[in-house]
């Protein structure tokens, strides 16, 4: 008989694509059930008049049927948490269409320092084709009726809150991305412990390297300005096309912008980390505290600007500078 499902929701860039391509594979323990498309297809793209648990339902039961014996079946998607560029919309419906299509299912959610995060989303931004710099990227809904960035999506308690309120509180376990990053086999351990996985005995060496990093902050201005050359997701039709977006001509002077002598001269700039910072100073630390007292007892919060006494201890690990600054 198969162990009981883990839902692994995002966030978005809290090193989701890691964990989708390193760390829940059968020789840790997890077997995949379901993809970003099936998920797509049955949960997210439906409409609300249309939503019917059935379809996904037929997909975990025949991902079921092929989970080798003690293996943790998993589903990570992190479509499934909203999509930050336009607000996080409908993260709560999702959460309730999960409850209605596995209700007995454990619960994994990722965060991430939100001085972190909001970079790293504008970073993939560029990398879907987006145009807009930083300042009115942030600046939110660009017109009535058009959803944009929200700051309340990243407001973590919110939805972990309202997923204990679904699932029960013990089914739901929070990572940190630092946690990931400064003692990888504690948190790990820690979440193996929560899935029921018995056959987890730490990552592998050759699964720990960080997953696709983006481009540095410095190439912002140059990149953002390619994208209005290119087609892409977010520009499907240019008036001049010179390639698509993330590959192309973008993909070029990402390359070269990354290495020497860009890369030792311009390293210290980080213009797009510089004006979160001075633009979100204190916006989250409500949520934050709100976080500490509903999931905080197993997390490092440090980074979050909450101080805990009852945490893991911090121990660097090789891959934690690579993994504490993906993109």
């Amino acid at each position: 008989m198969a162990e009981r499902l883990l839902l692994h929701i995002g966030y978005h860039k809290t090193a989701t694509s890691w964990m989708q391509q390193r760390l829940f594979v059968p020789e840790h323990g997890y077997f995949q059930i379901a993809r970003h498309a099936e998920v797509w297809r049955h949960v997210v793209a439906p409409h609300g008049l249309l939503f019917d648990p059935a379809g996904m339902q037929e997909v975990i039961r025949d991902g079921m049927a092929e989970v080798p014996e003690g293996k943790v079946p998993v589903i990570s998607s992190e479509i499934l948490s909203g999509h930050p560029f336009f607000g996080g919309m409908a993260s709560d419906d999702y959460a309730r269409r999960l409850k209605a299509i596995a209700p007995d299912a454990r619960i994994l959610i990722s965060v991430r320092s939100q001085t972190r995060i909001l970079t790293s989303v504008y970073m993939q931004y560029l990398l879907r084709g987006g145009t807009m710099s930083p300042q009115l990227f942030f600046a939110g809904d660009p017109e009535l009726g058009f959803h944009g960035f929200r700051p309340e999506h990243f407001e973590y308690h919110r939805l972990i809150g309202l997923y204990q309120e679904l699932f029960g509180e013990e089914n739901v376990h929070v990572v940190t991305q630092e946690s990931l990053a400064a003692d990888m086999d504690g948190a790990t351990r820690r979440l193996a412990g929560f899935a029921g996985n018995r056959e987890f005995d730490g990552v592998l060496p050759t699964r720990r390297a960080v997953y696709a990093p983006s481009y540095p902050e410095y190439a912002v201005p140059i990149l953002r300005r390619i994208n209005k050359f290119q087609k892409s997701v977010l520009t499907p039709a240019p008036t001049i096309r010179i390639g698509t977006t993330p590959m192309g001509f973008y993909r070029i002077v990402g390359y070269i912008l990354r290495r020497p002598p860009f890369s030792w001269l311009m390293k210290d700039l980080h213009p797009v980390s510089r004006y979160v910072e001075q633009t979100f100073e204190g916006r989250f630390d409500a949520s934050n505290r709100k976080l500490a007292e509903i999931a905080g007892h197993y997390l490092d919060l440090t980074d979050y600007g909450i101080a805990l006494h009852r945490v893991p201890p911090r121990i660097e690990s090789p891959e934690a500078a690579q993994l504490a600054s993906a993109r």
